[in-house]
C-alpha cells in the first residue's frame, strides 16, 4: 500500500472510534442495555486506569502505573513498531498487505489510546461489556486485529523472519537515519 492510504485508513480508524465515544459520552452515556443477553452489554464505562493490563494490576496488587508511563510505552511502541515494519517491508517482499493492515491498526491503536488517556479528562470511554470479564471499546478491537494479522504474516513469512535478528533491524535503522541526515 501507499504511505497515503495507510495514512488515510489510520485517519478513518480514529475518526471512527472518537466519533463513537463523542456519540456516547453527548448522548448514551446513562444508558444500558443487552446486546447478547448474558454475553453483551452496552455500559459505557470511563476507565481511569489508563489501560486493560494496569486496571489488572490495580484490583491483584493494588497498584496503578499512572499516566506518564503509559504514554513513555505508547510512544515507545510507536517508536519500534515504525523500525521493525519498516524493515520488514523492504526486507520481505510477500504479503506486505497483511503487514500494512497491521501497522494500519497498531497505529490507530496507539493514536485512540494517547487519546484516550490524554485528550478525555474522565479517563477512556470503553462501553461494550464482555460479561463477566471486561468493558472494551472499538480501539480493542483493532488491538485484537494487529495481533491476529501480524501472526498470519509472521506464519507466512515464518523461514524469512527466523533469519531476521534485531541486530539487523537496529543497523537497517541506523543507516537510515544516516542516509536522511545527508
Amino acid at each position: 500500500m501507499r504511505t497515503r492510504t495507510i495514512l488515510l485508513w489510520i485517519l478513518a480508524l480514529i475518526i471512527a472510534d472518537q466519533s463513537i465515544k463523542i456519540v456516547i459520552n453527548s448522548y448514551f452515556l446513562d444508558c444500558q442495555f443487552d446486546i447478547v443477553p448474558s454475553l453483551l452489554e452496552f455500559k459505557p464505562t470511563f476507565n481511569v486506569q489508563h489501560s486493560w493490563v494496569n486496571n489488572l494490576i490495580n484490583s491483584y496488587f493494588g497498584l496503578n502505573v499512572g499516566l506518564l508511563p503509559h504514554v513513555i510505552l505508547y510512544l515507545l511502541i510507536g517508536i519500534l513498531a515504525s523500525a521493525y515494519y519498516s524493515y520488514y517491508r523492504n526486507s520481505i517482499r510477500e504479503n506486505t498487505k497483511l503487514l500494512d493492515t497491521s501497522i494500519i491498526f497498531l497505529y490507530a491503536v496507539l493514536i485512540c489510546a494517547l487519546i484516550g488517556n490524554l485528550i478525555w479528562n474522565k479517563g477512556t470511554l470503553d462501553y461494550i461489556y464482555l460479561k463477566p470479564l471486561f468493558v472494551f471499546d472499538l480501539k480493542d478491537t483493532y488491538a485484537d486485529a494487529v495481533i491476529v494479522l501480524f501472526m498470519i504474516y509472521a506464519i507466512k513469512n515464518r523461514a524469512q523472519l527466523n533469519l531476521i535478528k534485531n541486530r539487523d533491524v537496529f543497523l537497517y535503522v541506523k543507516s537510515r537515519l544516516i542516509k536522511n541526515k545527508k
